[in-house]
């Protein structure tokens, strides 16, 4: 019965692809018409116009150069060059990044950073004109209301009013008011209690009285000039200025104290007036009992105890214990019962001895209860007695008519205070019951649930176990955001969250300088609750935000260490921090807990939307944001034994871009690292020394006597070793060690010992931290030392036997430093160079330079023309060969070797390095840089002797070092085209017409090391159409000279992982590159031949993404960006969102529908050719 509905449905879904067929080919017909005059060939003979434009189909004519012009041994297939791991490495460590730096900071802080981009201009002026100036602008500028504690106490000392220093002299304000309503109704009922700073009676009591009356008369005085400078609150902002601050206490309680000071004072100066005075107006007022009267006066103190009171309160709820808040009102009612009780017991008795005193009048009742002559205990007990247990009826007199009236105003009085009080204990009571019984009802809720529902008594023990471990973790009380400004819930965020975030290096860093920002983040956080056995987060799975445990028991494992697992328990650990930064990466992990535990997340969303309010902020955190992403990027899984070195190697990177950070430097300046006085000609020898002083100081002195002295300092230095206690010269490194047969530990030893700047524990290298980059330099250094020794073990001692360099490369790489001719200073100043270069990664140090020098070559040039001290070693080089270092250097940013050996740059990039290199020394220069090369690129790896340059990597390396030896005598067409041909040859290839040059430049940068790559290459190429095969060859044959060229970096990484993720492939890739090369070419500018696009972003997405139709249209996602001279392509938010979409229905039609229409393009003429709709937005 189903089948008819069926039929319809496949018959209704075929009409509706032959009407989207349909308007599919109407709408390529209207782009035929509309871009016809631009396509590359539109007639049906363009396959042949195409071929003709090169001239020859079976020759390459002057594409080629004579094949002596490369004359390197060829080793035949069964030694095919294999770039290995460490070749991925080339490009960037030529860039001074990492090679992993793919990752790119998610869209988020992007679009943050480019907002912040007038901030970051400003702050870089303030910079360089005020130094610190800008970081205390950056921290008034995000210091809020939270800040304002703290600067009170930096404006002329006003005391913050919650501070400690507040609340501990308020609590002794407290502790002296009750004091005096403990003792001062204790002198108006007895005349024996005396409370004066110079008493009548040297009793102990009275002693014991006398202090505090000194104490007293000393506090209340100087409480007074604490509240003159103690700051206010003034509807949430807190008032600092010291005129506000005297008016508003003016108008308070200032006359108050006054005049209770002065009653304190005046009642101990007529205690001291003596019975025998002469008579005066103040007479009167010295009876005991006038005295008494105005001592009593000052406890009215107790009134200013109801703020402490309020503050005590608030103490105590913020600690959220209810035992504490139960114990703090229980203790609160029975102190106001026992001091109303004790003030009533005092002015009962007084009131007894008043009237007692009367002779005609009716007895008293202390005198009916007969302890009129009684001792003082007697009669307070039996005072208190009246108070606390009436009798009834009152044995009174019954003509003493005050009296009555007293019992009845005193009974009235008592029923008040202590049902007041009862009445407060039962309102907390009930309270804290409400709570419990919240509690309670949850709870038996969910056993009611579980028991109906037949659950096992374990699983049901253990979820009540669970739900009670939550509910104390969790208050189950909320309360009405309304009552509570944003401001005041971040700072409350803050108090409670605060411990957890602090112990981050960026976020504690961020608490101290942006408060305001680190108090959002704190309200930003979002608590989980895990049962024993959860897995927080997977290995494997998307980190989207960044976890930090706080209580419980933890476990860490992962796959790579199977038998090894961490556990550690209630520690604030971060995980995943990365997943703030960029838009996707996977947990290479897994945490499970093994307790009922607690776990804080934040995510990258919700940390973009805060630092959004603080520009200045936001500058500092993506600066950091792109130091850790390098330095995770490029942190080596070889050094990992176990799972914890994954956890610390994280932690290592947050702490070390924490600590180059510049706002971070700027607030903690490390004196070691600042330019300005680093110094490192203390590491030298007296004579090294005094030689580097000259040079320093003849550097100082007018151009025109620089230019006309001949000072050679590498001539003055050599042989100083000799004469000044045995300490080594640079020079006498070069003339005494390298042309020596030391072994390499005695080699290296000597090396630290003549350039201090390899020292290793105060070198700069080591000052900045970075061993790793230590360890290239003193590779690259020894492993040239080993080639001019011609000491092929030493060179090759770390290589491993299967892949270790051949003889015959070691000769090749012999030859080639035969050629440069290399004198002893030229040898200098290479080492000195490979001993320097790798200072100029060091973010913390060239952050210190002006904004046109912090690239790498142009921040080594400016160090050592305006820091020579940082880099004494300079000093040793002859003037000659300062000249080819400064040219070198000029040169070494219009040229990149490694992605010349990838087939990434052009022809115009070679023709950019002749260029540079004809006027500034010609062929001289081109043997000082191919001589620097030889030891760069030996000590890629480290180690001591070369670990990169093994048989695989050699012969790429020395295949491009030999093209380079003709830059100046060939054209650099030609001459880039036969590297690209003999890479072919390497692959079994021999390329037959320029055609063929374009496939092989693109299995260059696909890394192909066998001719099976490159037959799957070429498989994945013929499965494209004509016009995209033409699109491509266009592509990879533009030279940058004659036709426009596109240069792609990070292509290799691309195409590598395209053949490694089936949801991408090569072919796809390709496809994908052709829209790409179409919308960058609509973008440029139309007089540059040379286009650079950044496709970091897009390599980034590739290893990504898990579907691919997503892919396949990620550019009508993406965005096309200019961002210093270059194009950076931004897949964007929306396509990381999709990176895991799982294919529906409708994702499998529009597949089915797109591949169908790309068959018919393949099946269309190729001779007439069409240009595709690019789907790009280009944002400039």
């Amino acid at each position: 019965m189903g089948s008819p509905g069926l039929a319809q449905g496949l018959q209704h879904l075929e009409t509706e692809l032959e009407d989207a067929f349909s308007r599919i080919q109407n709408h390529l017909k209207l782009l035929r018409e509309d871009f016809g005059s631009d396509t590359l060939a539109t007639k049906p003979d363009s396959r042949s116009h195409h071929q003709d434009a090169f001239e020859k189909v079976d020759a390459l004519g002057d594409w080629l150069l004579k094949d002596d012009i490369m004359s390197i041994p060829y080793e035949g297939p069964g030694t095919l060059s294999e770039l290995s791991a460490d070749a991925l490495h080339l490009s960037s460590e030529m860039l001074g990044t990492s090679a992993n730096s793919h990752m790119r900071l998610n869209s988020h802080l992007m679009e943050l950073s480019m907002r912040a981009a007038e901030s970051v201009h400003v702050l870089k002026k303030s910079r360089n004109s005020t130094g610190i100036y800008a970081v205390n602008a950056a921290s008034s500028y995000a210091s809020g209301p939270s800040t304002e504690l703290e600067r009170c106490e930096s404006i002329l000392h006003v005391i913050p009013p919650n501070s400690r220093f507040r609340l501990v002299w308020d609590l002794s304000g407290v502790l002296l008011i009750m004091m005096d309503a403990f003792l001062l109704p204790m002198t108006m009922a007895w005349s024996e209690w005396e409370i004066s700073p110079m008493p009548t009676s040297n009793s102990a009591s009275s002693r014991v009285l006398q202090m505090f009356a000194i104490l007293s008369l000393i506090f209340w005085p100087c409480d007074i000039i604490v509240n003159f400078n103690t700051a206010f609150y003034v509807r949430g902002f807190i008032e600092t200025r010291r005129r506000e601050i005297a008016k508003r206490y003016a108008q308070t309680w200032l006359g108050f104290d006054i005049c209770v000071v002065l009653l304190d004072f005046a009642a101990g100066f007529l205690g001291q007036a003596t019975d025998d005075a002469p008579a005066d107006f103040l007479q009167p007022l010295r009876s005991a009992r006038y005295l008494r009267i105005l001592r009593t006066i000052r406890i009215l103190r107790i009134l200013k105890a109801g703020k402490i009171n309020v503050l005590l309160e608030n103490l105590v709820i913020s600690m959220g214990r209810q035992w504490m808040i139960l114990a703090f009102t229980v203790g609160k009612m029975l102190i106001a019962i026992g001091a109303v009780a004790h003030i009533l017991a005092c002015v009962w008795f007084a009131l007894g001895d008043i009237v007692s005193s009367y002779d005609t009048g009716p007895p008293s009742w202390l005198q009916l209860a007969r302890i009129e002559d009684a001792s003082f205990q007697i009669q307070y007990v039996h005072s208190l007695t009246w108070i606390l247990l009436p009798p009834a009826p009152a044995p009174l007199d019954p003509l003493s008519g005050i009296e009555q009236m007293a019992v009845l105003t005193l009974f009235v009085i008592t029923v008040l205070v202590i049902g007041s009080a009862l009445s407060i204990l039962t309102g907390t009571l009930n309270e804290i019951r409400q709570v419990n019984s919240e509690r309670s009802r949850k709870r038996r809720e969910l056993r009611i649930f579980l028991q109906n529902q037949k659950v096992p008594t374990e699983l049901l023990m253990r979820v009540m176990s669970y739900a009670d471990y939550k509910m104390t973790r969790h208050s189950p009380v909320g309360y009405d955001s309304s009552l509570i400004s944003p401001m005041l819930e971040a700072e409350l965020a803050t108090s409670q969250f605060g411990s957890v975030l602090n112990t981050h290096p960026l976020f504690s860093f961020v608490s101290s300088s942006y408060p305001s920002v680190f108090a959002e983040c704190c309200r930003a956080l979002n608590k989980h609750f895990f049962c024993e056995g959860e897995a927080v987060f997977s290995e494997g799975s998307l980190a989207e935000k960044m976890y930090v445990s706080n209580h419980g028991t933890f476990k860490l494992t992962a796959e790579v260490f199977a038998h090894d697992q961490v556990f550690f328990e209630d520690d604030c650990q971060c995980f995943a921090e990365i997943s703030l930064y960029v838009e996707a990466v996977m947990h290479g992990y897994t945490l499970h807990t093994q307790s009922f535990s607690e776990v804080f997340s934040l995510t990258a969303s919700d940390f973009a939307r805060i630092l959004a309010a603080s520009p200045l902020c936001t500058t500092m955190v993506v600066e950091y944001a792109n130091d850790y992403i390098v330095r995770f990027s490029s942190a080596s899984a070889t050094s990992q034994v176990c799972v914890w070195d994954i956890i610390e190697q994280e932690q290592s990177c947050a702490k070390a871009a924490c600590a180059c950070n510049s706002f971070y430097l700027e607030v903690n300046v490390d004196s070691r690292l600042v330019l300005d006085t680093l110094d490192l000609s203390d590491l030298q020898s007296p004579a090294v020394k005094s030689i580097t002083m000259g040079h320093v100081l003849s550097g100082q002195q007018d151009l025109d006597d620089s230019q006309n002295r001949d000072f050679q300092p590498a001539a003055q230095l050599r042989g100083a070793g000799e004469d000044f206690g045995g300490f080594l010269a640079p020079m006498d490194f070069v003339t005494s060690v390298v042309y020596s047969t030391e072994p390499a530990e005695d080699t290296l030893a000597s090396l630290r010992e003549a350039f201090v700047e390899l020292d290793p524990d105060s070198g700069l290298h080591a000052r900045f931290s970075d061993s790793k980059e230590q360890e290239r330099a003193e590779s690259a250094i020894l492993s040239l030392v080993a080639i001019v020794r011609d000491d092929y073990n030493m060179y090759t001692a770390v290589q491993p036997p299967e892949s270790r360099l051949t003889n015959i490369q070691w000769q090749n790489l012999r030859d080639l430093f035969e050629w440069t001719e290399a004198t002893d200073q030229k040898l200098l100043a290479v080492i000195f160079l490979l001993a320097v270069k790798g200072i100029s990664k060091y973010r913390s140090l060239t952050r210190q330079l002006p904004v046109g020098h912090q690239r790498p070559e142009k921040a080594i040039k400016y160090i050592l023309e305006s820091f020579p001290l940082a880099v004494p070693s300079s000093a040793s080089l002859g003037s000659n060969v300062q000249h080819l270092v400064r040219n070198l250097l000029k040169m070494l940013g219009t040229f990149n070797f490694a992605q010349m050996l990838q087939g990434e740059n052009v022809p115009a990039n070679l023709r950019d390095l002749k260029e540079a290199i004809q006027p500034r020394g010609g062929e001289e220069l081109l043997k000082f840089y191919i001589l620097y090369l030889l030891g760069f690129m030996s000590g890629l790896a480290g180690g001591q002797g070369s670990c990169f340059m093994t048989r695989r990597n050699a012969k790429t390396t020395i295949l491009g070092l030999a093209m380079l030896k003709h830059v100046l005598e060939q054209d650099p067409a030609p001459l880039y085209w036969t590297y690209i041909h003999h890479r072919g040859l390497e692959l079994s290839r021999r390329a037959e017409q320029p055609s063929d040059l374009a496939l092989l430049r693109l299995a260059c940068n696909c890394r192909a090391q066998t001719a099976d790559d490159l037959a799957r290459l070429q498989d994945a190429w013929d499965h494209l159409t004509a016009q995209e095969q033409v699109e491509l060859t266009k592509h990879f044959l533009a030279d940058g000279i004659t036709t426009p060229a596109i240069v792609c970096e990070f292509l290799p990484l691309c195409l590598e992982r395209a053949r490694s993720n089936p949801f991408v492939t090569v072919r796809t890739l390709l496809q994908v590159l052709v829209e790409l090369l179409q919308a960058v070419r609509s973008a440029a500018p139309k007089d540059h031949k040379i286009v650079t696009v950044d496709l970091a972003d897009l390599a980034a997405f590739i290893l990504m993404v898990q579907n691919s139709y997503v892919f396949q249209t990620c550019l009508a996602r993406a965005t096309l960006s200019l961002r210093e001279e270059r194009f950076c392509v931004d897949v964007s938010q929306e396509n990381w969102r999709r990176v895991t979409e799982p294919p529906s229905d409708i994702v499998l039609l529009a597949g089915s529908v797109r591949e169908l229409v790309y068959k018919s393009r393949q099946m269309e003429d190729t001779n007439n050719p069409t240009q595709q709709q690019v789907l790009v937005q280009c944002h400039f």
